[in-house]
C-alpha cells in the first residue's frame, strides 16, 4: 500500500468563502524546513484547521461564518488540502496545521504506519435516511445490483481510502471478489459521462454528485458506507496526540462551536445550501438537490471499530491494526 508525500496546505484568509486550491510537495519540504515543531513553536492562540472541499467536511466554514468560533474564544485559520488521505499529510500536523478532516479508514491506516494522530470528534454520519455515497449502474445497461459487477469496469476515485475499503466490502458481501472486477481510477467530476458514454459499467460517487446522476436515470445499487455499518461514522476530525494533551480546551471549544454551527444550520437549509453552493464552488443545480450532511461530533471507539474490522478483511494492508479505543482521545477529568 503506497501513499503520496505530505502537503503544504495554502491558508485561506479570514472572511474569504472560496477556497484555494493546495498543491503536493515532497517529503523533504515538509519534514526538512527549518521551522520549530508544534512542541517547540510559541503559542500565537491560533487554531490551524485543515478540510477537502466537500459538504460533510463544511461546518467549520459555517462556524467561521456566524462567528461561533469567536464566541468560543479561538482564533480559526482555515486551510484546503485535496485528499482525505490522511498518510499524506499526517507528518504535517504541528508544522503546518493543528486539526484535520480524514476518513476512518485513513485514521488506521495512518496509525497502522505509525503516525501519532488520534480521533477528536466525528464529522458526519451516514445512515438509510441521508446517503452520501452510492454505486451507479448505467441505464442501458443489465446490471441490476452489487452480484453483476463480476468482470464489470466500475469508476472509483482512488484506490484507496473510506469509499474504496467500503467498496470492497460492499462486492464481499455480496459475494463478489474484488479481483474479478476492473477498478478505473477516475475524479467524481468525471464519472456521469464516462457513465453515459459507455466507458465505464458503473460508477462510485457521492454527494454532491449524486443528484445529477440519479436525473440521468441511472440505476442506484446501494450506499457503500452502509456496508461497513448503519449507521457509518464516514468522517472525523483529528490531531497529533501531542498536540490534544496541551490544548484540551482548544478541543472543547472546536466541537462546541460546530455543535453551534450545526443547531444554526438545523433550521435553515436554504441558507446554508446557498452559502456552501458559493464557498465549495458547487454549481447550483448540484447543490439544489444534496441533502446536506447528517453532522455529528459524537464518535466513540465503537464507531470505528467496524472500520478496522473492514480494513483487516480488504487485504490493503498486513500486520496488526491499531485497536479502536487507542485511536479516539479521551480528555482529561476535570
Amino acid at each position: 500500500m503506497t501513499f503520496p508525500a505530505p502537503i503544504r496546505p495554502v491558508h485561506r484568509p479570514r472572511g474569504v468563502t472560496t477556497l484555494f486550491t493546495v498543491l503536493t510537495l515532497a517529503t523533504t519540504t515538509v519534514m526538512g524546513c527549518s521551522a520549530s515543531p508544534e512542541d517547540e513553536r510559541a503559542e500565537d492562540g491560533t487554531v490551524r484547521v485543515a478540510l477537502v472541499d466537500a459538504a460533510p467536511p463544511s461546518l467549520p466554514l459555517l462556524a467561521e461564518r456566524n462567528g461561533d468560533f469567536a464566541d468560543q474564544g479561538l482564533d480559526v485559520e482555515i486551510s484546503s488540502h485535496p485528499s482525505t488521505r490522511i498518510a499524506s499529510f499526517a507528518a504535517s500536523l504541528g508544522w503546518e496545521y493543528d486539526i484535520a478532516w480524514g476518513t476512518p479508514a485513513d485514521v488506521i491506516a495512518s496509525a497502522w504506519q505509525g503516525h501519532d494522530i488520534t480521533v477528536i470528534a466525528g464529522s458526519y454520519t451516514d445512515r438509510d435516511e441521508n446517503q452520501q455515497g452510492q454505486i451507479y449502474a448505467a441505464e442501458a445497461g443489465a446490471i441490476g445490483s452489487v452480484t453483476d459487477l463480476r468482470g464489470k469496469r466500475v469508476a472509483v476515485p482512488s484506490l484507496s481510502g473510506a469509499l474504496f475499503l467500503a467498496v470492497l466490502t460492499s462486492l464481499k458481501r455480496a459475494g463478489v471478489d474484488p479481483e474479478d472486477v476492473r477498478f478505473v481510477q477516475m475524479p467524481f467530476s468525471s464519472m456521469l459521462g464516462e457513465l453515459g458514454s459507455g466507458g465505464v459499467d458503473a460508477i462510485t460517487t457521492v454527494q454532491p454528485y449524486m443528484g445529477a446522476v440519479e436525473a440521468a436515470g441511472h440505476r442506484p445499487l446501494g450506499d457503500p458506507f452502509l456496508s461497513i455499518d448503519s449507521p457509518a461514522t464516514a468522517g472525523v476530525w483529528i490531531t497529533k496526540r501531542t498536540w490534544a494533551e496541551r490544548n484540551p480546551r482548544k478541543i472543547s471549544s472546536f466541537v462546541a462551536a460546530l455543535n453551534s454551527a450545526d443547531r444554526w444550520a438545523s433550521s435553515r437549509e436554504k441558507e446554508v445550501r446557498t452559502f456552501l453552493s458559493s464557498a465549495l464552488e458547487v454549481p447550483g443545480k448540484g447543490a439544489a438537490s444534496a441533502p446536506l450532511p447528517d453532522w455529528d461530533t459524537s464518535v466513540t471507539p465503537g464507531a470505528l471499530a467496524p472500520w478496522i474490522e473492514a480494513m483487516a478483511s480488504s487485504g490493503q494492508v498486513h500486520g496488526s491494526l491499531p485497536k479502536a479505543e487507542d485511536l479516539v482521545w479521551a480528555p482529561p477529568e476535570s
